[in-house]
């Protein structure tokens, strides 16, 4: 069943989860000897009726199939960054590089900041 999950379920989750808000896959289990997998179960968030499907943007797409991967639960960092990077035609690995680039910027101003809070210290009892 790992096949299955990685080569099938996972793909499945990242391709489709920009289309269908809130998508998760749940395991049937039967009953019997080692609890076997009899199925699958799909479910997603319904569309709202008064929704305009025809006079939608590119852009209006992009931006609720971004929302949508963003905010499903069942998706890893990885996975997000993967699908992300699909539904906007990028080579993957390119969102994942990026968010670490932005990661890294962060930590390096942490580290700055904390240089100057301590230089300042030292002032600070020098005078003193």
């Amino acid at each position: 069943m790992a096949n299955v999950d990685s080569k099938v379920l996972a793909p499945i989750k990242e391709e489709l989860t920009p289309f269908f808000r809130g998508l998760t896959i749940r395991k049937k289990y039967g009953k019997g000897r080692g609890k076997p997998v009899i199925g699958y179960a799909f479910a997603w968030k319904a569309e709202r009726k008064d929704a305009e499907d025809v006079q939608v943007s590119k852009t209006e797409r992009l931006k609720t199939a971004k929302f949508n991967i963003e905010h499903n639960g069942e998706l890893s960092d990885k996975e997000k960054w993967r699908a992300i990077d699909k539904i906007k035609g990028l080579k993957l690995g390119t969102t994942e590089a990026e968010h670490n680039k932005q990661e890294q910027a962060k930590r390096e101003e942490q580290i700055r900041a904390d240089e100057r809070k301590k230089t300042l210290e030292e002032l600070r009892k020098g005078w003193h």
